[in-house]
């Protein structure tokens, strides 16, 4: 299974998350709902806080991957976790901001507020054929699309405020009509009356994660997202990612809210010295991430060192295309970054909400500061 996990300081220790981008070879097919469960307990029992579940909807290539839809197995699996944190991704060229405000909302309540949202926006649009939204799937500007799209499911997250269920059985008042807000958007390209016919989610608004493909969405990338995965080959270009992402964020206006920075690594995780001088044969170089081999100890030490050099909030890491090297990391370099006080023991602590374990404030309803209408 092609993966990637990732980890970031937060008090306490690091922040551990995991990309389920396809599946390997098995015995059980991909949709077998006990793979999804084996999955999802696996990584949360490492001390993994965020399971994100990559979609493509598209069939290509002689031997193309398949992927069952990432809320379908979001569901599934939060009723058989209890702290894992949930990410779908979604391809704004192929939903309409109304229906995936209303499932992500669902998504939250469903998990208690474990869910978050990996918004892609892929400029060649290869899926649109499947979709019969060709022109729609293809704007003159991706990012100013993709902006309006979020900035509509966002306004829908908010159009119930916090207290608007009154549930008062004395004066038979179930809802405070006052506080349910029409969107009433008229976009350059959506328009959304609303109000979202689900409450507002219980993290307020979802974390937005985004796996970077290229450079060329690191500005929507630092004025949207609050978890970024870059897209580098070494650690030099990681840190000129990271420093070009966070100087895009202060023009945006977010100094002092930056998104967290991810270094992508694929670890070869090697049982003696030895074994690893022969992974490193055979260990290939990846545009798109950097490539770490040695014992759990030696990969753990190196994690460690360049986190403590700044620069980054942590690692994704993309588990090696062989098997069993996943649950080397799992079982082996996992337990040595808590040995070493770099993360904490799987669960201990946890925050109950995604937010709360990335270290980010519940952001306040934007209707809740406003003048309220005076009731006759």
């Amino acid at each position: 299974m092609s993966s990637t996990s990732a980890s970031f300081p937060r008090a306490g220790g690091l922040l551990l998350a995991y990309l389920h981008r396809g599946t390997e070879p098995s015995t059980e097919t991909a949709f077998a709902g006990s793979l999804l469960t084996s999955l999802a307990r696996e990584v949360e029992r490492a001390g993994f806080d965020l399971l994100v579940l990559d979609d493509e909807p598209r069939v290509e290539g002689a031997a193309p991957r398949v992927r069952i839809d990432p809320f379908t197995a979001a569901s599934f699996v939060a009723t058989r976790t209890r702290h894992l944190g949930l990410a779908v991704t979604a391809d704004a060229a192929y939903y309409e901001p109304f229906n995936l405000a209303r499932l992500t909302a669902s998504l939250d309540h469903i998990t208690h507020g474990r869910a978050a949202l990996n918004l892609v926006h892929d400029p060649a649009r290869a899926a649109a054929v499947n979709f019969g939204v060709r022109d729609r799937a293809a704007p003159a500007d991706p990012e100013r699309h993709a902006r309006e799209f979020l900035h509509v499911v966002r306004a829908l997250w908010d159009s119930w405020e916090d207290d608007a269920f009154l549930r008062d059985k004395a004066s038979g008042r179930f809802v405070d009509g006052d506080k349910v807000h029409a969107v009433a958007h008229r976009g350059e390209h959506f328009q959304v009356q609303g109000p979202l016919n689900v409450a507002r989610p219980p993290q307020g608004q979802l974390p937005l994660v985004h796996v970077e493909r290229s450079a060329a969405s690191r500005p929507w990338a630092a004025a949207e997202a609050d978890v970024v995965v870059v897209a580098a080959g070494d650690e030099v270009g990681v840190r000129e990612a990271a420093e070009a992402l966070r100087s895009l964020a202060v023009r945006e206006g977010r100094a002092a809210n930056p998104p967290r920075v991810l270094a992508p690594i694929v670890p070869w995780v090697a049982d003696t010295p030895d074994d690893a001088e022969r992974l490193r044969v055979r260990a290939s170089a990846r545009p798109d991430a950097v490539t770490v081999v040695g014992t759990p100890e030696e990969i753990a030490a190196a994690l460690q060192s360049w986190a403590e050099q700044g620069g980054i909030d942590g690692f994704a890491v993309l588990p090696a295309p062989e098997p069993g090297q996943w649950p080397r990391f799992a079982e082996q370099v996992v337990p040595a970054l808590v040995r070493r006080g770099a993360i904490e023991p799987a669960a201990a602590g946890a925050a109950a909400t995604l937010r709360g374990r990335l270290g980010q404030a519940r952001p306040a309803n934007r209707h809740a500061s406003l003048p309220q209408p005076v009731n006759g």
